[in-house]
């Protein structure tokens, strides 16, 4: 039993009165996660259950929690406060260890737990991405913000190791894993990221946008234009995660969250549309405009020269 395990059994009993829970971020985090009744959750890194009353209320009497975590103290404690809610199963195991059942899960919450596999990040994705359903979701989720978190782990053993990232270097490591992320927020109260299991399609095959003759340009003419843009998937992934945030967006609103909230994610959007179009930009000048200048079409290099200014103005 290494000194983390040992530090988790020694404080399980008085975990819940030391830690106290925040029940509006908690059940906002929730709302988030998009659960369904009947849903099959996996409550990764559990301990005393802080999350399953919540979980609960989303996948309903129907639905199946399955927490997990190594320390057995933490377990008991969930196991006597939350006897009586049916359809959960404790399950005593090193996640990193454990052999998970395959496509099984509809969603995969890690509640303030990822600092704690941060070292072994890229076996963890892999293995909680192989063990949810298609279109199933994992969800990395903190209570407090990221500052906070990075302060508490910087005490420990395990240094830079163990620092939760920025949600941008999150989901770059998300997506390179095969998953497409759908929310992304580091706020002042609370840090969030789902990423979904989608059908995987090669980049080759991704279909071209189609472009019609009769489709008109800004001038009023038409003009025919197609090629294969090299940025087509990760464009595809940054506008994921801008719809995402626009459903987040959307919540809070309904919530009745506080304004400053939602002006922050507001801008958050804003940044990130802008970032996509320089994407988009760069695409624009290094393949279209050359492509135009190659086929000698001088009407489409000044449509996109026209597009360029646009978009800068």
């Amino acid at each position: 039993m290494d000194k983390e395990h040992v530090f988790f059994e020694n404080y399980a009993g008085t975990w819940d009165r030391d830690r106290k829970e925040n029940p509006e971020i908690l059940s906002f985090l929730v709302t988030l996660m998009g659960l369904s009744a009947g849903d099959t959750v996996l409550d990764a890194g559990s301990g005393t259950g802080i999350l399953l009353p919540y979980l609960h209320r989303a996948v309903t009497g129907t639905g199946r929690i399955e927490e997990l975590d190594y320390s057995h103290r933490m377990l008991e404690q969930a196991r006597q406060k939350f006897a009586s809610v049916p359809g959960v199963t404790y399950t005593e195991k090193d996640i990193l260890k454990y052999k998970l059942p395959q496509k099984t899960y509809d969603a995969i919450v890690c509640l303030n737990f990822y600092p704690h596999i941060a070292q072994y990040k890229e076996v963890f994705i892999k293995k909680m991405t192989a063990a949810l359903k298609q279109d199933g979701a994992l969800i990395i989720m903190h209570d407090m913000p990221r500052s906070r978190v990075n302060a508490l782990h910087a005490r420990g053993e395990e240094g830079q190791s163990c620092i939760l990232p920025p949600v941008d270097i999150m989901a770059t490591m998300l997506i390179t894993a095969g998953l497409s992320v759908t929310i992304a927020m580091d706020t002042d109260s609370y840090y969030f990221i789902k990423a979904e299991k989608k059908q995987y399609i090669p980049y080759e095959q991704y279909p071209e946008f189609p472009v019609h003759d009769d489709i008109p340009d800004t001038d009023g003419t038409s003009h025919a234009h197609g090629h294969s843009h090299t940025q087509t998937k990760a464009v595809m992934n940054r506008l994921a995660r801008i719809s995402g945030h626009l459903e987040a967006i959307k919540r809070m609103v309904e919530d009745g969250r506080d304004c400053s909230d939602i002006l922050i994610q507001i801008s958050a959007v804003d940044s990130a549309l802008v970032s996509v179009g320089k994407v988009i930009l760069r695409d624009h000048i290094d393949h279209c405009i050359i492509d135009a200048v190659k086929d000698n079409d001088m009407e489409a290099v000044d449509n996109l020269k026209k597009a360029i200014t646009r978009f800068i103005k």
